[in-house]
């Protein structure tokens, strides 16, 4: 049992990959992030500054664990540096619909 640990008397896998989450709980991780990252952006096409991006997911991390959801930071963190690009060009996309969508 080298990679489980008793934490809060819970047993604890040490080395749970995002992919082990259940669908309800990674769609769930993914929007909030999603949320939570477009809120932050003051302009439609840029990242953000690495303060906010880490704030951004801290915030979700905190209520990651306050849902008991048990995930390792480093996977949450590289699941949400993956999926950076897909929140800006998503967001990008809003932003011109409704920019087009006042010009008519």
């Amino acid at each position: 049992m080298k990679n489980h640990v008793y934490q809060n008397g819970r047993l604890i896998q040490t080395n749970k990959k995002f992919s082990a989450l259940t669908q309800k709980q990674k769609e769930w991780i993914t929007n909030e992030l999603k949320q939570r990252y477009i809120s932050a952006i003051n302009y439609p096409h840029t990242k953000l500054n690495p303060k906010k991006r880490d704030r951004v997911l801290d915030e979700v991390y905190d209520l990651i664990v306050a849902k008991d959801t048990w995930i390792p930071f480093h996977e949450v963190k590289k699941h949400y540096f993956k999926k950076i690009p897909s929140f800006i060009s998503s967001h990008r996309k809003i932003m011109e619909k409704q920019e087009g969508g006042e010009m008519e």
